[in-house]
């Protein structure tokens, strides 16, 4: 258990203090009545101070017993009521490391300078710290090698700079990736330099002087999964509906064109039936797209050992084929060296042929697609070529926008504008990054990014 509970030596000097002024008080009152004793015995006639000597020796000894007699039974009672203090205090102290450790939310306690006094067993292993060397280090300290405790100091500084509401952010433990809500609480409580030795001090007290902060991780993943696969389902149906949808408009509007005037009594009836119960789905498809466009959701991977340079040569078998119907030529180059990485097998090949599949749209007969996988930097690169058109620099900065549409780009025309989007969203849930590099005229290259994993290779 990684609670250290506040020294109890500033209790201990103030009982070895306490104990020498009373043995230092007797002393001085016994040499004081002895002093006052020889001074009245030097007064008196030289016949009579043997004897008045000897009675006033005798008075300081008995003095003296009565005074180490008093003063035992005084230390006596004192050393039971330090014991009684010390050992309550152990027992709260014991007690509150306990019911620290029993919290399933990370506890972290900083004091005023912003140093770990105490952080339990959920926290160390949410930010991947070990046991010993992380007491008396700042957050900022430890950030500086360890991308957990980073992504926690970068949450704060969000906090800090917005309207001070808590703040997510996002590590990967576990096999997956965990998403925890940040809550800053003031730890306050009695001046150790007034205290009497207890540092377990309560928070919000009227007039208490801060100490320090207490922070609080809340892990929030399965509330954030729930409200993603939930947006997910709503954006995707509606996306998936929208192209058939449109194809049954079409159709039954040139079946009234065409046949209408062939059509008895009851065709008609049911064609127009269908019209309108297409309507009804296309308003209903309409409605759930704006209602997954009022929440930001994020992706959830889950992510396991894979060779992406395996992946990426079963993703573009398909796709190479594809490319050769409409007369493009397709090139794949791929490292020699095998790429590990921490991937979700389903979704990151969802990228690739995301991007491949934007290609072959905008690609004109003849040109050229080319698909590169390389290691650069501790990552993995996948860059996505074409000799398309390009983009025109003025969309770069909104091309992976939710629901981003163009109307001077006909090559989108119908579509809800999600698959760049979500591209995002999947490689950024991976730790890595994508962007584009576009000029009119002279073809698109979509790069991603993605964190090498070596220990994938045992």
């Amino acid at each position: 258990m990684s609670y250290r509970p506040a020294p109890a030596g500033r209790l201990s000097r103030l009982w070895w203090s306490l104990v020498g002024r009373i043995w230092l008080t007797n002393l001085i009152l016994v040499l004081m009545i002895a002093a006052l004793g020889v001074v009245v015995i030097s007064h008196l006639p030289v016949t009579e101070r043997s004897e008045s000597m000897l009675l006033l020796l005798l008075g300081a000894v008995m003095l003296a017993v009565f005074s180490y007699a008093l003063s035992r039974t005084m230390v006596a009672r004192l050393q039971a009521g330090y014991s009684t203090r010390v050992a309550e205090l152990d027992r709260e102290r014991s007690k509150t490391a306990a019911i620290i450790e029993s919290i399933e939310d990370g506890l972290i306690v900083l004091d005023r300078t912003g140093a770990i006094v105490h952080i339990n067993e959920v926290a160390r292993a949410i930010l991947a710290l070990e046991p010993d060397g992380v007491l008396g280090t700042t957050l900022e300290e430890l950030g500086g090698h360890n991308s957990h405790v980073l992504r926690l100091t970068a949450a704060f500084e969000r906090e800090s700079g917005g309207d001070g509401a808590p703040t997510e952010f996002k590590v990967f433990i576990r096999g997956r990736d965990h998403t925890y809500l940040t809550r800053r609480l003031p730890w306050t409580g009695p001046h150790p330099a007034h205290d009497d030795g207890d540092a377990t001090a309560q928070s919000g007290d009227a007039g208490a002087e801060p100490l320090g902060t207490i922070v609080l991780l809340q892990d929030v993943t399965f509330i954030r999964d729930q409200e993603r696969a939930r947006t997910n389902l709503i954006g995707t149906l509606s996306h998936e509906l929208k192209t058939p949808l449109t194809s049954l408009t079409i159709a039954s509007e040139l079946l009234d064109e065409s046949m209408t005037a062939d059509l008895n009594p009851r065709q008609r009836e049911i064609l127009a039936s269908l019209r309108e119960d297409v309507g009804r789905l296309q308003t209903i498809a309409n409605d759930l797209l704006d209602a997954s466009r009022s929440s930001a959701a994020r992706i959830s991977v889950e992510r396991r050992p894979i060779m992406l340079d395996a992946v990426l040569e079963e993703v573009c078998r398909p796709l190479a084929r594809q490319a050769e119907d409409k007369g493009i030529r397709f090139e794949l180059t791929v490292a020699d060296r095998p790429i590990p990485i921490w991937g979700d097998p389903i979704k990151l090949p969802w990228v690739v042929t995301n991007l491949v599949g934007n290609a072959l749209r905008y690609t004109p007969e003849r040109g050229r697609i080319a698909v590169e996988l390389s290691r650069r930097d501790g990552t993995a690169r996948i860059v996505v070529s074409d000799t398309g058109p390009g983009i025109a620099r003025e969309l770069i900065g909104r091309i992976f926008e939710p629901y981003a549409q163009f109307p001077d780009n006909p090559a989108r025309a119908g579509s809800a504008g999600l698959g760049l989007y979500i591209a995002k969203e999947i490689v950024e849930a991976h730790e890595g990054r994508i962007f584009v590099e576009s000029e009119p005229g002279h073809g698109s290259s979509f790069i991603v990014d993605i964190p090498l994993r070596e220990e994938a290779l045992g």
